[in-house]
Protein backbone atom coordinates (compact mmCIF):
# COMPACT_ATOMS: atom_id res chain seq x y z
CA UNK A 1 0.00 0.00 0.00
CA UNK A 2 1.29 3.49 -0.83
CA UNK A 3 1.74 6.06 1.86
CA UNK A 4 -1.05 8.55 2.53
CA UNK A 5 0.48 12.01 2.94
CA UNK A 6 -2.66 13.76 4.11
CA UNK A 7 -3.23 14.94 7.65
CA UNK A 8 -6.59 13.99 9.10
CA UNK A 9 -8.06 15.50 12.22
CA UNK A 10 -11.41 16.53 13.61
CA UNK A 11 -12.09 20.27 13.31
CA UNK A 12 -12.50 22.10 16.60
CA UNK A 13 -13.89 25.62 17.06
CA UNK A 14 -13.51 27.59 20.29
CA UNK A 15 -16.71 29.33 21.49
CA UNK A 16 -17.89 31.31 24.47
CA UNK A 17 -21.59 31.00 25.28
CA UNK A 18 -23.15 34.32 26.23
CA UNK A 19 -26.72 34.74 27.54
CA UNK A 20 -28.71 37.88 28.24
CA UNK A 21 -32.23 38.96 29.24
CA UNK A 22 -33.72 42.33 28.42
CA UNK A 23 -36.99 42.01 30.35
CA UNK A 24 -40.28 43.71 29.38
CA UNK A 25 -42.28 46.66 30.79
CA UNK A 26 -44.39 44.17 32.77
CA UNK A 27 -41.51 41.97 33.81
CA UNK A 28 -38.47 43.31 35.70
CA UNK A 29 -34.98 42.41 34.53
CA UNK A 30 -33.80 39.14 36.02
CA UNK A 31 -30.30 37.88 36.78
CA UNK A 32 -28.98 35.11 34.56
CA UNK A 33 -26.19 32.88 35.91
CA UNK A 34 -22.92 32.95 33.93
CA UNK A 35 -22.55 30.43 31.13
CA UNK A 36 -20.27 27.44 31.68
CA UNK A 37 -16.78 27.48 30.19
CA UNK A 38 -16.36 26.04 26.72
CA UNK A 39 -14.00 23.06 26.67
CA UNK A 40 -11.95 22.07 23.65
CA UNK A 41 -10.96 18.56 22.64
CA UNK A 42 -7.48 19.20 24.06
CA UNK A 43 -8.93 19.80 27.52
CA UNK A 44 -8.39 23.57 27.46
CA UNK A 45 -11.31 25.56 28.92
CA UNK A 46 -12.24 29.00 27.62
CA UNK A 47 -13.42 31.31 30.41
CA UNK A 48 -13.27 34.94 31.44
CA UNK A 49 -9.98 36.07 33.00
CA UNK A 50 -10.71 38.91 35.42
CA UNK A 51 -7.47 39.02 37.37
CA UNK A 52 -4.96 38.06 34.70
CA UNK A 53 -1.34 39.09 34.65
CA UNK A 54 1.13 39.17 31.78
CA UNK A 55 4.60 38.08 30.77
CA UNK A 56 6.68 40.36 28.59
CA UNK A 57 10.22 41.29 27.74
CA UNK A 58 12.94 40.99 25.11
CA UNK A 59 14.71 37.99 23.61
CA UNK A 60 18.30 38.85 22.75
CA UNK A 61 21.66 37.52 21.62
CA UNK A 62 24.68 39.27 23.12
CA UNK A 63 28.18 39.06 21.73
CA UNK A 64 29.12 38.11 18.19
CA UNK A 65 26.20 37.00 16.04
CA UNK A 66 27.15 34.82 13.06
CA UNK A 67 26.09 35.91 9.61
CA UNK A 68 24.53 32.95 7.86
CA UNK A 69 25.16 32.30 4.17
CA UNK A 70 22.89 34.00 1.66
CA UNK A 71 20.30 31.88 -0.10
CA UNK A 72 21.13 31.11 -3.72
CA UNK A 73 18.24 31.57 -6.16
CA UNK A 74 18.49 29.06 -8.97
CA UNK A 75 15.07 28.54 -10.57
CA UNK A 76 12.25 30.41 -12.28
CA UNK A 77 14.06 33.77 -12.56
CA UNK A 78 11.02 35.42 -14.18
CA UNK A 79 9.22 35.16 -10.83
CA UNK A 80 11.93 34.47 -8.24
CA UNK A 81 14.59 36.78 -9.65
CA UNK A 82 18.29 35.91 -9.64
CA UNK A 83 19.78 37.93 -6.75
CA UNK A 84 20.90 36.13 -3.60
CA UNK A 85 18.61 36.56 -0.58
CA UNK A 86 19.64 37.04 3.02
CA UNK A 87 19.08 34.17 5.42
CA UNK A 88 15.82 34.28 7.37
CA UNK A 89 16.99 31.88 10.07
CA UNK A 90 18.89 34.34 12.28
CA UNK A 91 17.71 37.96 12.29
CA UNK A 92 18.79 40.35 15.06
CA UNK A 93 18.92 44.13 15.33
CA UNK A 94 21.99 46.19 16.28
CA UNK A 95 21.41 45.69 19.99
CA UNK A 96 20.93 41.94 19.66
CA UNK A 97 17.12 41.86 19.72
CA UNK A 98 16.20 38.49 18.18
CA UNK A 99 13.32 38.30 15.71
CA UNK A 100 11.01 35.28 15.33
CA UNK A 101 11.62 33.70 18.72
CA UNK A 102 8.43 31.91 19.76
CA UNK A 103 7.51 32.18 23.45
CA UNK A 104 4.95 29.65 24.75
CA UNK A 105 3.50 29.31 28.25
CA UNK A 106 3.14 25.57 28.67
CA UNK A 107 0.46 23.59 30.46
CA UNK A 108 -2.23 26.28 30.70
CA UNK A 109 -5.60 24.54 30.97
CA UNK A 110 -8.03 27.43 31.42
CA UNK A 111 -8.21 31.05 30.30
CA UNK A 112 -8.83 33.33 27.34
CA UNK A 113 -9.98 32.18 23.91
CA UNK A 114 -7.60 31.32 21.11
CA UNK A 115 -6.93 34.38 18.91
CA UNK A 116 -8.65 34.42 15.53
CA UNK A 117 -5.30 34.60 13.74
CA UNK A 118 -4.24 31.26 15.24
CA UNK A 119 -7.50 29.65 14.12
CA UNK A 120 -7.15 30.99 10.57
CA UNK A 121 -3.47 30.48 9.80
CA UNK A 122 -2.22 30.89 6.23
CA UNK A 123 1.05 30.51 4.36
CA UNK A 124 1.28 32.60 1.21
CA UNK A 125 3.86 31.54 -1.39
CA UNK A 126 4.62 34.91 -2.94
CA UNK A 127 7.62 35.75 -5.14
CA UNK A 128 9.16 32.41 -4.16
CA UNK A 129 9.02 33.15 -0.44
CA UNK A 130 6.90 31.86 2.45
CA UNK A 131 4.92 34.62 4.14
CA UNK A 132 5.06 34.66 7.10
CA UNK A 133 8.34 32.87 7.73
CA UNK A 134 7.33 31.95 11.30
CA UNK A 135 3.78 31.76 12.62
CA UNK A 136 1.65 30.10 15.31
CA UNK A 137 -1.59 28.18 14.77
CA UNK A 138 -4.08 26.39 17.01
CA UNK A 139 -4.09 22.61 17.14
CA UNK A 140 -7.09 20.92 15.49
CA UNK A 141 -7.59 23.79 13.05
CA UNK A 142 -6.83 24.21 9.37
CA UNK A 143 -3.99 26.12 7.79
CA UNK A 144 -4.54 27.60 4.32
CA UNK A 145 -1.76 27.07 1.78
CA UNK A 146 -1.88 29.70 -0.95
CA UNK A 147 0.16 29.93 -4.15
CA UNK A 148 0.24 33.55 -5.31
CA UNK A 149 2.91 32.85 -7.94
CA UNK A 150 2.29 31.86 -11.60
CA UNK A 151 4.65 28.85 -11.22
CA UNK A 152 4.65 25.44 -9.57
CA UNK A 153 5.36 25.22 -5.86
CA UNK A 154 5.41 21.94 -3.94
CA UNK A 155 4.86 22.49 -0.23
CA UNK A 156 5.97 19.88 2.31
CA UNK A 157 5.33 19.80 6.06
CA UNK A 158 7.70 17.98 8.44
CA UNK A 159 7.05 17.31 12.12
CA UNK A 160 10.28 16.04 13.59
CA UNK A 161 11.68 13.57 11.07
CA UNK A 162 8.26 12.67 9.66
CA UNK A 163 6.80 14.12 6.48
CA UNK A 164 3.14 14.99 7.14
CA UNK A 165 2.32 15.74 3.51
CA UNK A 166 3.93 16.83 0.24
CA UNK A 167 1.53 18.70 -2.04
CA UNK A 168 1.92 20.25 -5.49
CA UNK A 169 0.34 23.63 -6.19
CA UNK A 170 0.81 24.39 -9.90
CA UNK A 171 -1.94 27.02 -10.32
CA UNK A 172 -1.66 30.70 -9.41
CA UNK A 173 -4.24 31.55 -6.77
CA UNK A 174 -4.64 27.91 -5.70
CA UNK A 175 -5.55 27.45 -2.03
CA UNK A 176 -5.57 24.13 -0.19
CA UNK A 177 -6.24 23.55 3.49
CA UNK A 178 -4.85 20.98 5.90
CA UNK A 179 -5.78 20.25 9.50
CA UNK A 180 -3.06 19.67 12.07
CA UNK A 181 -4.03 17.60 15.09
CA UNK A 182 -0.81 17.51 17.08
CA UNK A 183 0.92 20.36 18.92
CA UNK A 184 4.59 20.91 18.09
CA UNK A 185 6.98 22.46 15.60
CA UNK A 186 6.38 22.13 11.86
CA UNK A 187 9.20 22.74 9.36
CA UNK A 188 7.99 23.79 5.91
CA UNK A 189 9.90 23.43 2.65
CA UNK A 190 9.27 23.81 -1.08
CA UNK A 191 10.45 20.75 -2.98
CA UNK A 192 10.95 22.83 -6.15
CA UNK A 193 12.69 25.87 -4.66
CA UNK A 194 14.92 24.64 -1.86
CA UNK A 195 15.59 28.12 -0.41
CA UNK A 196 11.87 28.45 0.45
CA UNK A 197 11.64 27.37 4.10
CA UNK A 198 9.36 28.30 6.97
CA UNK A 199 8.04 27.27 10.38
CA UNK A 200 4.59 26.74 11.85
CA UNK A 201 4.28 26.25 15.61
CA UNK A 202 1.11 24.38 16.60
CA UNK A 203 -0.13 25.21 20.12
CA UNK A 204 -2.85 23.88 22.41
CA UNK A 205 -3.43 27.11 24.37
CA UNK A 206 -3.55 30.82 23.43
CA UNK A 207 -0.66 31.97 25.64
CA UNK A 208 2.11 32.51 23.11
CA UNK A 209 3.93 35.31 21.27
CA UNK A 210 6.42 35.74 18.43
CA UNK A 211 9.18 38.27 19.08
CA UNK A 212 9.21 41.29 16.76
CA UNK A 213 12.14 42.86 14.88
CA UNK A 214 13.46 44.24 18.18
CA UNK A 215 13.09 40.95 20.05
CA UNK A 216 10.13 42.18 22.10
CA UNK A 217 7.08 40.11 23.04
CA UNK A 218 4.07 40.24 25.37
CA UNK A 219 1.62 37.57 26.56
CA UNK A 220 -1.47 38.98 28.32
CA UNK A 221 -4.50 37.85 30.35
CA UNK A 222 -2.67 34.95 31.93
CA UNK A 223 -4.28 33.50 35.08
CA UNK A 224 -2.03 33.95 38.14
CA UNK A 225 0.22 31.03 38.93
CA UNK A 226 3.58 29.37 38.36
CA UNK A 227 4.40 28.32 34.79
CA UNK A 228 7.07 26.87 32.56
CA UNK A 229 7.74 29.16 29.60
CA UNK A 230 9.43 27.74 26.51
CA UNK A 231 11.48 29.96 24.20
CA UNK A 232 12.07 28.42 20.76
CA UNK A 233 14.11 29.74 17.86
CA UNK A 234 14.62 27.89 14.60
CA UNK A 235 18.39 28.39 14.49
CA UNK A 236 19.45 29.01 18.09
CA UNK A 237 17.41 26.22 19.69
CA UNK A 238 15.08 26.16 22.70
CA UNK A 239 15.08 26.53 26.46
CA UNK A 240 12.57 26.63 29.31
CA UNK A 241 12.29 29.20 32.10
CA UNK A 242 10.02 29.12 35.16
CA UNK A 243 7.97 32.26 35.88
CA UNK A 244 5.44 33.24 38.52
CA UNK A 245 2.58 35.43 37.33
CA UNK A 246 0.72 37.71 39.74
CA UNK A 247 -2.74 39.22 39.22
CA UNK A 248 -2.84 42.40 37.11
CA UNK A 249 0.97 42.60 37.03
CA UNK A 250 3.49 42.17 34.23
CA UNK A 251 6.18 39.61 34.97
CA UNK A 252 9.40 40.57 33.14
CA UNK A 253 11.10 37.87 31.08
CA UNK A 254 14.24 39.10 29.37
CA UNK A 255 16.29 36.24 27.99
CA UNK A 256 19.76 36.31 26.45
CA UNK A 257 20.21 33.17 24.35
CA UNK A 258 23.99 33.54 23.89
CA UNK A 259 24.76 30.33 25.81
CA UNK A 260 22.25 28.41 23.73
CA UNK A 261 23.86 29.71 20.55
CA UNK A 262 27.35 28.84 21.82
CA UNK A 263 26.52 25.17 22.27
CA UNK A 264 24.38 24.89 19.16
CA UNK A 265 24.84 21.57 17.34
CA UNK A 266 22.96 19.92 14.53
CA UNK A 267 20.45 17.33 15.83
CA UNK A 268 21.03 13.64 15.27
CA UNK A 269 18.58 11.73 13.12
CA UNK A 270 16.30 9.56 15.22
CA UNK A 271 13.86 8.22 12.63
CA UNK A 272 13.90 4.53 11.79
CA UNK A 273 15.99 3.71 8.74
CA UNK A 274 17.23 0.61 7.00
CA UNK A 275 20.80 1.90 6.95
CA UNK A 276 23.00 3.31 9.69
CA UNK A 277 22.47 7.03 10.26
CA UNK A 278 25.48 9.19 11.11
CA UNK A 279 24.93 12.51 12.96
CA UNK A 280 26.29 15.75 11.56
CA UNK A 281 29.91 16.33 12.43
CA UNK A 282 31.03 12.90 11.27
CA UNK A 283 30.24 13.57 7.62
CA UNK A 284 33.70 14.91 6.74
CA UNK A 285 35.53 11.97 8.20
CA UNK A 286 37.74 9.95 5.88
CA UNK A 287 35.73 7.17 4.18
CA UNK A 288 36.19 3.78 5.75
CA UNK A 289 37.57 0.82 3.83
CA UNK A 290 35.12 -0.47 1.22
CA UNK A 291 33.08 2.72 1.50
CA UNK A 292 32.00 5.05 -1.32
CA UNK A 293 30.65 8.57 -0.64
CA UNK A 294 27.74 10.11 -2.55
CA UNK A 295 26.99 13.79 -1.98
CA UNK A 296 23.42 15.11 -1.98
CA UNK A 297 23.25 18.72 -3.09
CA UNK A 298 21.90 21.39 -5.40
CA UNK A 299 23.31 23.05 -8.51
CA UNK A 300 21.85 26.59 -8.80
CA UNK A 301 20.97 27.64 -12.32
CA UNK A 302 21.29 24.19 -13.89
CA UNK A 303 18.84 23.19 -16.59
CA UNK A 304 16.13 20.86 -15.39
CA UNK A 305 16.51 19.37 -11.91
CA UNK A 306 18.62 21.31 -9.45
CA UNK A 307 18.83 18.55 -6.84
CA UNK A 308 21.12 15.61 -7.44
CA UNK A 309 23.27 12.77 -6.16
CA UNK A 310 26.95 13.12 -6.99
CA UNK A 311 27.91 10.75 -8.48
CA UNK A 312 24.48 9.74 -9.72
CA UNK A 313 25.62 6.40 -11.15
CA UNK A 314 27.94 3.98 -9.38
CA UNK A 315 29.43 0.58 -10.04
CA UNK A 316 30.67 -1.12 -6.87
CA UNK A 317 31.66 -4.58 -5.65
CA UNK A 318 29.62 -6.79 -3.35
CA UNK A 319 30.30 -5.87 0.28
CA UNK A 320 30.81 -2.16 -0.41
CA UNK A 321 29.08 0.42 1.78
CA UNK A 322 27.67 3.59 0.24
CA UNK A 323 27.52 6.68 2.41
CA UNK A 324 25.18 9.52 1.43
CA UNK A 325 25.95 12.99 2.82
CA UNK A 326 23.71 16.06 2.56
CA UNK A 327 26.02 18.93 1.61
CA UNK A 328 23.30 21.40 0.59
CA UNK A 329 24.54 24.03 3.06
CA UNK A 330 22.90 25.74 6.03
CA UNK A 331 20.07 27.05 3.83
CA UNK A 332 19.69 23.85 1.85
CA UNK A 333 16.75 21.40 1.83
CA UNK A 334 16.45 17.96 3.39
CA UNK A 335 17.12 14.86 1.27
CA UNK A 336 16.68 11.12 1.56
CA UNK A 337 18.23 8.04 0.00
CA UNK A 338 15.38 5.57 -0.55
CA UNK A 339 14.97 2.32 -2.47
CA UNK A 340 11.61 1.12 -1.19
CA UNK A 341 8.54 0.67 -3.38
CA UNK A 342 6.30 2.01 -0.62
CA UNK A 343 7.74 5.49 -1.21
CA UNK A 344 8.25 5.45 -4.99
CA UNK A 345 6.49 7.72 -7.48
CA UNK A 346 5.69 7.11 -11.17
CA UNK A 347 8.75 9.24 -12.05
CA UNK A 348 11.05 7.31 -9.72
CA UNK A 349 10.30 3.59 -9.47
CA UNK A 350 12.30 1.63 -6.91
CA UNK A 351 14.48 -1.04 -8.55
CA UNK A 352 15.99 -3.83 -6.45
CA UNK A 353 17.56 -7.14 -7.52
CA UNK A 354 15.75 -10.27 -6.28
CA UNK A 355 16.59 -10.92 -2.64
CA UNK A 356 18.11 -7.47 -2.06
CA UNK A 357 17.30 -5.47 1.08
CA UNK A 358 15.33 -2.27 0.62
CA UNK A 359 16.36 0.86 2.52
CA UNK A 360 15.13 4.30 3.55
CA UNK A 361 17.46 6.81 5.20
CA UNK A 362 14.98 9.26 6.67
CA UNK A 363 15.19 13.00 5.96
CA UNK A 364 18.80 14.17 6.26
CA UNK A 365 19.58 17.77 7.12
CA UNK A 366 22.72 19.55 6.01
CA UNK A 367 25.80 17.71 7.31
CA UNK A 368 23.96 14.51 8.21
CA UNK A 369 24.59 11.20 6.49
CA UNK A 370 23.34 7.64 6.17
CA UNK A 371 24.90 4.38 5.01
CA UNK A 372 23.81 1.11 3.39
CA UNK A 373 25.88 -2.00 2.71
CA UNK A 374 25.29 -3.82 -0.59
CA UNK A 375 25.48 -7.62 -0.40
CA UNK A 376 23.41 -8.71 -3.44
CA UNK A 377 24.68 -8.23 -7.03
CA UNK A 378 22.47 -6.47 -9.54
CA UNK A 379 21.10 -3.05 -10.48
CA UNK A 380 19.52 -0.68 -7.94
CA UNK A 381 17.65 2.55 -8.61
CA UNK A 382 17.02 4.83 -5.63
CA UNK A 383 15.61 8.32 -5.15
CA UNK A 384 14.98 11.25 -2.83
CA UNK A 385 11.43 11.10 -1.49
CA UNK A 386 11.02 14.87 -1.74
CA UNK A 387 12.94 15.61 -4.93
CA UNK A 388 12.85 12.34 -6.86
CA UNK A 389 9.93 13.50 -8.99
CA UNK A 390 12.09 16.47 -10.02
CA UNK A 391 14.97 14.32 -11.19
CA UNK A 392 16.88 13.43 -8.03
CA UNK A 393 17.52 9.71 -8.44
CA UNK A 394 20.58 7.51 -8.83
CA UNK A 395 21.63 4.02 -9.89
CA UNK A 396 24.04 1.56 -8.32
CA UNK A 397 25.30 -1.52 -10.13
CA UNK A 398 26.74 -4.13 -7.78
CA UNK A 399 29.11 -6.68 -9.28
CA UNK A 400 30.60 -9.84 -7.70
Amino acid sequence: MKRNCGVYAAGIMLAVIVSCSRGTPDQPKTDIPPAPAATTATGYEVSAVTDGGSVGGTITLSGAIPKLPARKIGKDPQVCGTADRESQKLIANKTGGLKNAVVIVEGVKRGKAMPSAAQNAEIDQNKCEYLPHVQVMAVNTEIALRNSDPILHNIQFFQGDNSLFNMAQPVQGQVNKRKLDKAGNIYVECAVHGWMQGNVIVVDNPYYAVSDENGKFSITDLPPGKYQVKIWHEYVGEMTQEVTVSAKTETPLNMDLKDLLAKKAAPAITSAAAGTVVPAGDSNAKPAANEVVVQMHEVPGSAGANFLYDPANLTIKVGTTVKWINVSGEEGPRHTSTDDAEWETPQTPAILPPGAEKWRSGFLRNGESATHKFTVPGKYQYFCETHGQYGMFGTITVVP
